[in-house]
């Protein structure tokens, strides 16, 4: 490839929405393109608290990355593992590869959780940025309440308890999704279980979730979680973490097996070793057209990059929508340097934000200021992330999962399939 076959080699950094929307806006360019991740698979990130609740198999938020390119003469994906990247040599280097060279290059690594120094918390919390994450946690709570159902003295321990950092959308779903699963599921499977002896705790720092939402959109959230069992406190820090117990700063000790984190996120640690400066130490800015300043050949995209709202000086949202339209962008923009034509500035186009609370609830705000809630956003919502969905497959599953817990309340991934139970 690239020298071998006379076209420029293009290497993508990252198998998420940005890395995905660079090589599939590449398609048809006269290129050689790599696409390399640390998994074989694409996750749908924003679904992953629905794998985490039951809702959801894996294989409706995952999907093999080579399945999405079989059409794709001139791709090729490799899973590995990046550990540096030479920008002056245009090189990356691999744990177990031989270096690869490139004529562009994108980085689209992504993110991973930051818990801001709070002891315990990288420790003992669960965060949901991966699929990984994602099986873990569940397989943590079926755990609890396979001991619970073992030993009920653990009951008054907090066992079943779940506090959930953060009243982003993360938290807000995460809160929502597990009270369903508690309130609708668990307890027919677990009948004997007092409903107060398994309580959720959503906690955030500032005064109110949501805080991308309208005044009243943010209303309607707080008491949609209220009336599912949620205990929403907002005002509330985080000091410490324990496998069994999270302190507030208030000194409050709250008896939890299961803290989800949702509080924040900090990018791929690969960006401090490329000798440029970082905003808020820890971002990769980017000119207008998605390059970094001095290297016209690199593109970063998603939460990796700072890129800004154009004419401002504001930061887009780590969001999966920002980086999959910056992946188209950045596809088009190689494509065109490659045939000899210039690049164009990356306009974001903001089709809203969605947050759902659970079944028959969800908020939805466009950026014009019109507003929806209730069954209405619930719908909307569904089919945004139906449409965002990578294959007509996952679609497919995604909707008989959603239409039999719509009618039944059933949630039949919750099974646990270990191999190394006893």
């Amino acid at each position: 490839m690239g020298a071998q076959s006379g076209r420029p080699h293009v290497i993508v950094l990252g198998g998420g929405f940005g890395g995905v929307g660079a090589a599939l806006g590449l398609k048809g360019a006269e290129v050689d393109l790599t696409l390399i991740d640390r998994n074989d698979y694409h996750t749908f990130q924003p679904l992953l608290y629905q794998v985490a609740t039951d809702l959801l198999e894996m294989t409706a938020v995952g999907h093999p990355l080579r399945d999405l390119f079989h059409d794709h003469p001139h791709v090729t994906v490799h899973e590995a593992e990046v550990t540096g990247i030479d920008l002056d040599a245009r090189q990356v280097t691999f744990a177990d590869r031989e270096p690869m060279s490139y004529d562009y290059l994108v980085l689209a690594l992504g993110a991973k959780a930051t818990f801001f120094g709070v002891p315990g918390a990288a420790e003992h919390a669960f965060p949901l940025y991966t699929l990984a994450d994602a099986v873990r946690l569940r397989t943590h709570i079926l755990d609890a309440w396979e001991d619970v159902d073992r030993d009920r003295s653990l009951l008054d321990d907090g066992r079943l308890n779940v506090a959930i950092v953060g009243g982003g959308p993360t938290g807000v779903e995460s809160a929502g999704a597990l009270a369903e699963l508690y309130r609708h599921t668990f307890d027919k499977d677990y009948p004997d279980v007092p409903p107060d002896k398994a309580k959720i705790i959503l906690l955030e720092a500032g005064d109110e979730l949501l805080t991308m939402f309208r005044s009243d959109l943010r209303a309607y959230a707080r008491r949609a979680l209220t009336d599912r069992g949620v205990e929403v406190r907002t005002g509330e820090v985080v000091a410490s973490v324990e496998p069994d117990r999270v302190t507030l700063k208030s000194g409050e000790v709250i008896p939890a097996h299961t803290l989800i984190w949702g509080a924040g996120l900090t990018a791929n640690p690969i960006v401090e070793t490329l000798k440029v400066d970082l905003q808020h130490g820890e971002r990769l800015p980017t000119q207008p057209d998605g390059s970094l300043a001095g290297h016209p050949e690199v593109f970063a995209i998603g939460d990796i990059a700072w890129t800004t709202v154009e004419g401002s000086d504001r930061a887009l949202p780590q969001l999966g929508s920002v980086a999959l339209q910056a992946g188209h962008h950045v596809g088009d923009s190689i494509a065109r340097l490659a045939a000899g034509k210039s690049t164009e500035p990356f306009r974001y186009h903001d089709k809203g934000t969605m947050a759902t609370i659970g079944r028959g609830a969800a908020v939805a705000q466009t950026k014009g200021g019109h507003t929806m809630k209730g069954r209405t956003a619930f719908l909307a919502w569904g089919a945004v992330h139906l449409a965002l969905l990578s294959t007509g497959e996952d679609r497919a599953k995604a909707v008989i999962d959603w239409t039999w817990a719509g009618f039944s309340h059933d949630r039949s991934a919750r099974i646990d399939v270990r191999t190394d139970k006893p």
